[in-house]
């Protein structure tokens, strides 16, 4: 009964109050009667409504307020929701529902502003229990009438009061019909979850959806749960080919259709009283209702609740929209102003509340044209973004600001259904606002104030670059905002401390701003009373620097959530990379984000990941977009600065696809970033190329059926029109055609549009110029264009109207204009495309800034809307709905990307800031920002932007100036050092600065503690320290430092460094954080510790530079370098040895400083390493200790100081004794170290050195050989012998070198003990000679070799050099039987043969004799050489007779040496070698011998004697290297032929041995008889030589045949011939003297005996031929060539007398084989006999008296030879030799002739005239004369008178000495006069 009170009471006031009104009275009696009657129960509704609804009709307060009460609580009690009985009687109408009726009734009672407050303050309540009733649930138009009246009321009440609690009821009403929608989709999931365990009742947790995972269970309250849902729903449909959008769009074009919702009618749901009474509703009450109501009844009520959010949602997005005029804009108390912002705030308020239901998948409404269902947030996104698009760029703060946190919600929530949308927002409002300059700072802050959040959120910002960035057609957004944020971060703003610390006060906590996430949200108050008490409460503060401070944040932010995002990525994350292919998961986050992350899950900022990543994340295809996109940006900026190198760029990155005009053409057209001058530019060339590029350009264009100014204004809309009047004509030329053609009945003829196109520009120019004083009227306009139009005119109207339309809009480029908006002002010089003819645009009075900034707002607000216009419309077209791909992130892989394109941004602003700043807070927050980017460039191997930020905290500390320290520069080393251990694996190089700070840091505290500062160099400047001058830079230092002291600081400690500082770099935490990072090395990857090994080198050696004149250098770094080898030394030995390079190198370095306190130091750090590596046990096979210990052998190499070598030695001694058992490949380096000592000058070093080589041979020989070091030792020794200082020492190593082979081959461990004691056990198998590829001789004979070798060739002491020759062939003779062919070639290559090769040493030998050590060598050392090689072949002949040909070509370097000396040692030791052997030679060695032979005489035969005087330029007078070597031969006039060796035919003339005098005939040649051609050469006259194939070089012109002057090489090159023509005669003399030995001449083949022959032959004939060619005689003396005209009349006397004197041994040898070519011999011997005897008869005695000399020996040697003939063949050339015998009696005949003539004759008298006894008395002859030459020869085996024949030939020097060389220094005495005779 009590609940009636209220009703009966309310009835009871409004009986009272009726008065006159009968009707009231009535029907409020019978209400109470009615209620009376159904004691204690309600009557009818309608009864007890009737007198409430006549009541509020009276304007009395009593009688309205009481109705409305009355009404809002029965509403309250559901009263209303009975039906009415009376309803159907009422005409048969339908009448409303009684809860309408009652919401109208309420409504009606406001009458507008004039109601009374009493009656607003009751229809707010009334109303506000209709929407809120849970059991009768309003729908359609009356929810929307009491929203609306509420809405009213807060407009147009003037009470305050009742406009905040409008304002209060309009928020609760609206959030309630969204918290419904809520509840029906939680209702609706739970139902889709039961529905699908239904079938396998299963328990809850199988087969669940993941994209209602999430969902279920969870509290009404959650707000945004489905967004992962929703994304990858909406992901599905995706419009990839989506044009871009734009604002406009929306006013005309909807995604969805709700032209026939309207209102609707008032729907009424009432809800059941059953158990599910509640929002939440369980599972039973679902299983019970399901018999109940069907799904699609449910659908269809869920419908119903989506509809009405739908309404009221759209409602305040209308509302939003209203364009205010100007006067109403900035008025916020006025209506207009209010109802936009509460319609924002509501708005915002749904939002933020109720994302649920905009993301949610399941909250659709069905679509009125088709009735299909449309997902809520595409119903409403037409009105959304119209909202935002009208408001966005609002001048009004306050409306900007809501619009911001709308937009922010969009994109944080909605970024994937709004792609395309929020690229518009971004470009054409949010980011343009912040670069244009005349924007208020307050909606700067604003939005700077998002992109905070959108900062702090890792997900929106890699969604962000993925989405935008990666995309071809779409600007960098994030790259746009990092810029933009480091932009502002950077400005200069002046701000006090105070200020500063004012902003500190009221932003203590600037990373806790996420309150706003993870609240509900309320609209302010917006009451006329309240409304403008909302701003600010730091006014104080400049608004620049709280932008600035805001967007440092904000950078930073960025850099947190790319730490976040990669965190997967971080082994130390996950324990590896491998499965990182995820997104952050909750426990990643940052407590900063989101502090009830676990209780609104749905809030969070990194959302779960899916299972599996999403397949359009592929960060590899991704990165391949975007570097596809740079290279489009770059060749757009290319085509912007030169746009033929931009065309051909375009062309060849395949953006343009050929080079084909239309192509061009095309691509220019389309794409909007390419500068619209350049391209006026280029399509205005006057190239034919260019020309068919913009013909094809305006043809792309379209004009037909539009007016003539709006298809001008698209053309030039197109590209900037250039200045020069020719581009122009043919611009307007062709715009004319393609007019014309679009438009053909436009004009009479194209010449009227051409015409006029030039008049509208003209015109545009003249109104608009700020340069033109008299403006062009509208007749002047028309009078300018009579008679264009084919002689007639154009309508008047038409041109007026031409007119006014250039007057109203200027033609200008709009990307101009919208720059020059930008740039917060008006144009005030043209851009467009009047510019090109000089035009200007005028500023039409834009001085206000606010009025300027309001125009350009509104025309963003256009101009977006036209965007959106064009979206949609393309959109429409499309055949999928109209949602852009989005790409949801998945990996962390993206964080590179994009830090690598952002990093020179964050670089600039964060190091900026650290310098300029004293902020110490703001510091903090910039080191905390660079750590960050430092962490994501190491995870990334980005080494560019690593190396910047370690390198502006390394320059931050400012470490190197001590006393100028503050707080920041500590707060800078801390965050390096923190680095440094979390980021050590991936620093690389920068472990330099930060090792170069640690050191720096050692500094501090040094000079902090009362070091003096001078004392400890600054290490930093070790780069500007010469090395020459470091004293005088240490002095320097010293002078400023002291300059320095005198103006301390106040509060510093010692040197003047703060205290605070100095504590600080003291603090506990400093020096553990230091300690922590080298104790850290042992766990630093293999390639970290050695780059950290070698920044801490690099290090160490600076400080060394710096303060190696000190007396106490700064070592810290080394000490550190001996501690990360004692924390690595355990790591595997791959890595240890690679650490070692490092470190090795830069113990050489430091242990050969001058200072010998840094190298002792070094020194004995590296034997105490060594010791503790020693420990170590080293297999078999591996150098680590020979690596290890190379730096002891490098200092002992290029350290000057004793005192150094004598602690080295010392050091491996201590070594040796103390580890000499572990020692393994570490004996090689000792060994290195005892050579290097081995050459010093110190005898206490060379001996202390040499006692323990001798004592590890004696203790350890076996060691030594089993690791390989047996060669180091012989080295060793080899070094010691060789060191002249101490011959004793050097005498000692020898003997110990050569008692090292008996050892060797009794040492088990050497392989060669096997063959010398077959009974020891075998060797080991890992010994180094086993291993290797060697073979045994290699290993250990050659090294023992090649030390004797060594020491003969390179040592300087004699008696040294003499044992080291002895012992080096006495062990080839002694061991040599053993060495295998293999090892014999070995030996002549490398060691036998090198002895004689400085032979081949031109330099050295050119003037031998001069230079003594030489001499002594030759005349000692290489004689022995040559001889013992000679015994040593002829000792093993057997084992080296294949290398027969070797010794050989030794032989004849020998000879063909210009030195004498050599060259008779070559020949004699030649032929001891045939002498020795020559009874083992085989035809096949005589081969080899003979051919030897033919090369030496091919070698020294002087043909340069034909071709020396046509030599004049010295330019060709330059000789090759050695011309007398072998091989090396001075080319004859023309190709020499070789021998014929088979031939026994050789008396035939080669080309080159012909005389031109005594030319033979073909049949001659071929071996014909010689006497009838062939004289003496002193025979032939000069008128007797005809002219051959030699050129004539006699000079024409007689200024040429003045004495030439001899130059140094011409003369050089005279020397050379000389020396080949004496050479040519040693040859014979050799020849001559072998075949002396009748050994030789036995065992010699004929053949090869005959080619020998020819030798001789050819010999002959070429002095024959050159001494019978006297004019060339005569043109070398007039050259120079000699002092007197030369000859070779020994050569050619003595190779004949050789030649003849072989030939009649042959000829008379009665042996098998001679026999068989006694008849070749005796063709070949008689014609030359009776050719020597007819030229000796044709000599004149008086003036020949020389050759006559020279020719009697000969003539003797013939005349002997024929009376020896048997006695047929004497008889058969009688009538030959007989005639020459008698002319022979006239010429005076000496001793030796007349005894030979008295042979002939006698012979011929016992033959030719059969006397008897005749012959009996020559033989007696004979045998006189071979007794009287065996007393002269002393038993020499030749006769007196041969010997002096052969002197007399020959001229065999005399047994005295040597022959000198035939050098030009001693050409005094002509010594060519011995081989080249005087005429």
């Amino acid at each position: 009964m009590s609940s009636l009170k209220f009703v009966v009471s309310s009835l009871d006031i409004i009986a009272a109050h009726a008065g006159r009104n009968k009707q009231l009275a009535e029907l409020a009696e019978k209400a109470l009667a009615a209620i009376k009657e159904n004691d204690q129960q309600l009557p009818d509704p309608e009864v007890v409504f009737a007198p409430l609804q006549l009541a509020t009709k009276f304007g009395t307060i009593p009688l309205t307020t009481t109705a409305l009460d009355c009404i809002g609580k029965l509403i309250s009690y559901s009263y209303f929701c009975a039906p009415s009985p009376s309803a159907p009687d009422q005409d048969g109408a339908e009448q409303a529902p009684l809860i309408e009726r009652a919401i109208d009734t309420i409504c009606d009672c406001f009458q507008g502003e004039t109601t009374l407050v009493e009656v607003q303050l009751q229809i707010v309540k009334s109303l506000l229990a209709a929407v809120l009733n849970d059991k009768i649930i309003v729908h359609g138009a009356g929810l929307l009438k009491a929203v609306r009246q509420v809405y009213n009321i807060f407009l147009l009440s003037r009470s305050t009061a009742n406009q905040q609690v409008a304002q209060g009821t309009l928020t609760q009403m609206v959030g309630t019909v969204f918290e419904r929608v809520k509840t029906r989709i939680h209702m609706k999931e739970t139902r889709a979850a039961l529905e699908k365990l239904k079938p396998s009742q299963s328990s809850l947790a199988v087969d669940r959806p993941d994209d209602q995972e999430s969902q279920v269970g969870r509290p009404d309250s959650e707000e945004g749960g489905d967004e992962a849902a929703s994304e990858a729903h909406l992901s599905e449909r995706v419009d990839d080919d989506g044009p871009k959008l734009t604002l406009k769009d929306l006013e005309h074009r909807k995604s969805f259709d709700d032209s026939h919702m309207g209102d609707g009618p008032t729907m009424v749901s009432q809800v059941k009283p059953m158990k599910r009474t509640e929002r939440s509703v369980s599972e039973q009450s679902l299983q019970e209702s399901g018999h109940e109501e069907t799904a699609e009844a449910l659908d269809a009520e869920d419908e119903a609740y989506i509809r009405d959010a739908y309404l009221v949602f759209r409602s305040f997005c209308n509302l939003s929209t209203k364009v205010l005029p100007p006067d109403q804009l900035y008025d916020l108390r006025g209506q207009p102003m209010r109802s936009k912002l509460i319609s924002l705030h509501l708005v915002h308020t749904l939002l933020n509340n109720n994302m649920t239901v905009f993301t949610s998948p399941l909250c659709t409404i069905r679509n009125t044209k088709n009735n299909e269902p449309t997902n809520f947030l595409q119903a409403i996104k037409y009105y959304l973004c119209l909202s935002i698009t009208r408001n966005g760029a609002s001048s009004v703060d306050r409306v900007f600001d809501v619009c911001c946190d709308i937009f922010w919600l969009m994109l944080k929530y909605m970024r994937a259904p709004f792609k395309k949308e929020i690229e518009v927002f971004l470009n054409e409002i949010y980011l343009a606002l912040l670069a244009r300059k005349n924007a208020p700072l307050s909606q700067k802050l604003a939005f700077v104030g998002i992109l905070k959040r959108l900062c702090e959120d890792p997900r929106a910002l890699v969604e962000l670059y993925l989405n935008y960035d990666c995309d071809r057609n779409v600007d960098n957004m994030f790259q746009k905002v990092v810029e933009d944020l480091s932009k502002f971060a950077t400005a200069s703003i002046p701000v006090t401390p105070a200020q500063e610390q004012q902003y500190q006060d009221n932003h203590p906590k600037a990373r806790a701003t996420g309150e706003w996430q993870i609240k509900s949200v309320l609209p302010p108050s917006l009451s006329v009373a309240l409304i403008t008490t909302h701003h600010e409460t730091d006014s104080e503060i400049p608004k620049e620097y709280v932008i600035k401070r805001v967007a440092i944040d904000s950078l930073v932010e960025t850099l947190r959530s790319l730490v976040d995002w990669s965190q997967p990525g971080r082994p130390e994350a996950n324990g590896g990379v491998g499965n990182a292919e995820r997104r952050p998961s909750s426990d990643d986050l940052r407590d900063s984000i989101d502090p009830l992350a676990s209780e609104t899950a749905s809030r969070m900022e990194t959302p779960l990941a899916p299972s599996t990543p999403v397949l359009d994340d592929d960060p590899d295809q991704l990165e391949k977009e975007k570097a596809r996109k740079t290279a489009m940006t770059n060749a757009i900026r290319v085509f912007n600065f030169k746009p033929k190198h931009g065309i051909r760029l375009l062309i060849k990155e395949g953006f343009i696809p050929s080079d084909r005009p239309e192509d061009i053409a095309r691509f220019l057209l389309n794409e909007d970033r390419l500068d619209k001058a350049q391209i006026g530019e280029f399509l205005g060339e006057g190239d034919q190329k260019n020309i068919d590029t913009m013909h094809a350009f305006v043809d792309l264009m379209d004009f037909g059926k539009k007016r003539f100014v709006d298809a001008l204004r698209e053309f030039l809309q197109s590209f900037r029109l250039p200045g020069e009047a020719q581009k122009i004509d043919r611009f307007m030329l062709k715009f004319a055609n393609r007019y014309v053609t679009g438009n053909p009945n436009a004009f009479a003829n194209a010449d009227t549009p051409y015409v006029l196109a030039y008049s509208v520009i003209m015109l545009n120019t003249d109104l608009h110029s700020t340069k033109v004083v008299k403006r062009m009227t509208k007749e002047d306009f028309i009078k300018n264009n009579r008679g264009i139009n084919d002689n007639a005119d154009l309508p008047d109207d038409y041109l007026i109207g031409i007119f006014n339309d250039i007057g109203s809009n200027e033609i200008v480029l709009k990307s101009e204009r919208d720059a020059a908006a930008a740039a917060g002002m008006a144009p005030a010089q043209s851009t467009g495309l009047a510019a090109g003819l000089g035009q200007a645009l005028s500023n039409v009075g834009r001085d206000l800034q606010r009025e300027a900034y309001v125009q350009q707002s509104e025309e963003i607000s256009l101009r977006s809307e036209q965007l959106f216009r064009d979206l949609y419309r393309s959109q429409r077209k499309s055949a999928t709905k109209g949602i852009a791909k989005f790409i949801p992130a998945t990996s962390f892989k993206h964080v590179g990307p994009m830090f690598d394109v952002t990093w020179m941004s964050f670089f600039s602003a964060l190091s900026s800031l650290t310098q300029k700043t004293h902020n110490l807070d703001v510091n903090k927050l910039c080191f905390e920002g660079m750590k960050l980017a430092t962490k994501i460039a190491c995870l990334f191997e980005l080494a560019t932007p690593r190396e910047a930020f370690i390198s502006v905290f390394k320059n931050t500390s400012n470490l190197n100036n001590p006393r100028e320290m503050q707080a920041k520069n500590v707060e800078a080393l801390k965050v390096l050092l923190d680095l440094a251990q979390t980021e050590g694996n991936q620093l690389k190089e920068s472990w330099k600065d930060v090792l170069m700070c640690i050191s720096q840091l050692d500094r501090l505290q040094l000079i902090s503690g009362g070091v003096d500062e001078s004392a400890v160099p600054d290490v930093s400047q070790a780069r500007f320290v010469p090395p020459s001058h470091r004293l005088d830079t240490v002095d320097r230092r010293k002078s400023t430092s002291s300059a320095r002291r005198t103006r301390p600081r106040a509060h510093t400690g010692p040197q003047g460094v703060s205290l605070e500082i100095a504590l600080e770099s003291r603090s506990d935490e400093v020096i553990k954080s230091v300690d922590r990072i080298f104790t850290n090395t042992a766990n630093l990857s293999r390639d970290a510790i050695i780059h950290f090994a070698r920044a801490l080198t690099e290090v160490s050696w600076d400080e060394i530079r710096v303060s190696g004149s000190n007396d106490s250098p700064r070592t810290y770094s080394l000490q550190k370098i001996v501690e990360i080898s004692y924390y690595n030394m355990t790591r595997v030995r791959f890595e240890w040895s690679h650490i070692w390079d490092v470190l090795g190198e830069h113990f050489n370095r430091v242990g050969c400083h001058a200072n010998t306190a840094i190298v002792f130091f070094a020194l004995d750090s590296l034997r105490q390493l060594s010791m503790r590596f020693m420990e170590i046990e080293e297999l078999a096979g591996f150098k680590f200790q020979k690596d290890f210990l190379k730096p002891f052998e490098h200092v002992m190499s290029n350290s000057n100081n004793v005192t150094v070598k004598d602690m080295i030695l010392r050091c491996l001694i201590q070594m040796i004794q103390a580890r000499g058992e572990n020692i393994r490949s570490g004996w090689r380096t000792m060994f290195g170290v005892f050579t290097v000592a081995a050459r010093e000058p110190y005898e206490s070093i060379v001996n202390l050195a040499y006692e323990n080589v001798t004592q590890v041979y004696k203790t350890r020989f076996g060691v030594v050989v089993s690791q390989g070091a047996f060669t180091d030792l012989i080295v060793c020794l080899t070094e010691f012998s060789k060191n002249m200082r101490f011959q004793k020492k050097s005498l000692q190593a020898m003997e110990t070198l050569k008692s090292i082979i008996p050892t060797m081959l009794k040492t088990p461990e050497c392989p060669l003990s096997q063959k010398s004691n077959p009974g020891q056990p075998e060797p080991n198998p890992n010994s180094p000679a086993q291993q290797t590829r060697t073979s045994a001789e290699e290993g250990f004979w050659f090294p023992v070799l090649f030390a004797f070798h060594d020491v003969l060739m390179t040592g300087e002491d004699l008696e040294v050099r003499s044992n080291a020759l002895n012992y080096f062939f006495e062990t080839l003779l002694r061991y040599g039987g053993d060495f295998p062919p293999e090892f014999w070639d070995i030996l002549w290559r490398q060691q036998l043969y090198p002895i004689f090769m400085v032979l081949r040493s031109r330099p050295e030998m050119t003037n031998a004799l001069n230079h003594e050590e030489l001499s002594v060598w030759l005349s000692t050392t290489m004689i022995q050489a040559l001889r013992n090689m000679i015994t040593l072949f002829t000792h093993y002949f057997d084992a080296l007779e294949y290398m027969l040909d070797r010794f050989l070509e030794l032989l004849a370097l020998c000879i063909c040496q210009e030195n004498d000396t050599i060259a008779r040692i070559g020949s004699n030791c030649l032929q001891q070698l045939i002498l020795q052997n020559v009874t083992k030679f085989t035809p096949e060695h005589w081969a080899k011998i003979v051919g030897a032979f033919c090369e030496l005489f091919e070698r020294t035969t002087a043909y340069q004697l034909f071709s020396a005087t046509a030599i004049n330029s010295t330019a060709s007078l330059s000789p090759p290297p050695s011309g007398l070597e072998l091989g090396v031969a001075l080319s004859p006039t023309s190709e020499t032929p070789p021998v014929d060796e088979k031939s026994l035919k050789i008396n035939g003339t080669e080309a080159n041995g012909h005389s031109p005098g005594h030319e033979l005939s073909p049949s001659q040649t071929n071996g014909s008889d010689i006497d009838r051609h062939a004289s003496p050469p002193a025979a032939a006259s000069p008128s007797a030589t005809p002219q051959t194939q030699l050129e004539e070089f006699k000079p024409t012109n007689p200024l040429q045949q003045q004495p030439v002057v001899v130059t140094a090489a011409r003369r050089r090159f005279f020397n050379r011939i000389i020396s080949r023509c004496v050479l040519q005669l040693l040859m014979i003399e050799t020849v001559n003297e072998l075949f002396s030995n009748d050994t030789v001449y036995a065992q010699i083949p004929s053949p090869e005996l005959l080619r020998l022959m020819a030798l001789l032959k050819k010999s002959f004939l070429f002095a024959k031929r050159f001494n019978a060619d006297k004019d060339l005689r005569m043109r070398l003396w007039r050259e120079g060539f000699m002092k007197q005209p030369p000859n070779l009349l020994k050569q050619e006397s003595g190779s004949a007398a050789t030649y003849v004197a072989i030939l009649f041994r042959m000829f008379a040898d009665t042996a098998p084989e001679r026999r068989g070519s006694r008849r070749d011999v005796e063709s070949a011997l008689v014609p030359l006999c009776q050719d020597i005897i007819r030229g000796y008869c044709g000599l004149d005695e008086e003036s020949q008296h020389r050759n006559i000399v020279a020719w009697r020996p000969v003539v003797v040697d013939v005349l002997e030879g024929y009376a020896a003939f048997p006695r047929d063949a004497f008889a058969s050339q009688l009538g030959n030799f007989y005639p020459l015998v008698v002319e022979l009696l006239a010429k005076d005949l000496g001793p030796e002739l007349r005894a030979a003539l008295l042979l002939v004759l006698r012979r011929v008298g016992e033959v030719g005239l059969g006397i008897e006894n005749m012959g009996a008395a020559a033989a007696a002859a004979a045998a006189a004369a071979a007794a009287a030459a065996a007393a002269v020869g002393q038993g020499s085996g030749v006769s007196d008178h041969e010997h002096q024949r052969r002197n007399s030939v020959l001229s065999v020097p005399p047994p005295g000495g040597p022959r000198p060389s035939p050098s030009m220094d001693s050409l005094g005495e002509d010594p060519s006069s011995r081989s080249l005779g005087r005429v």
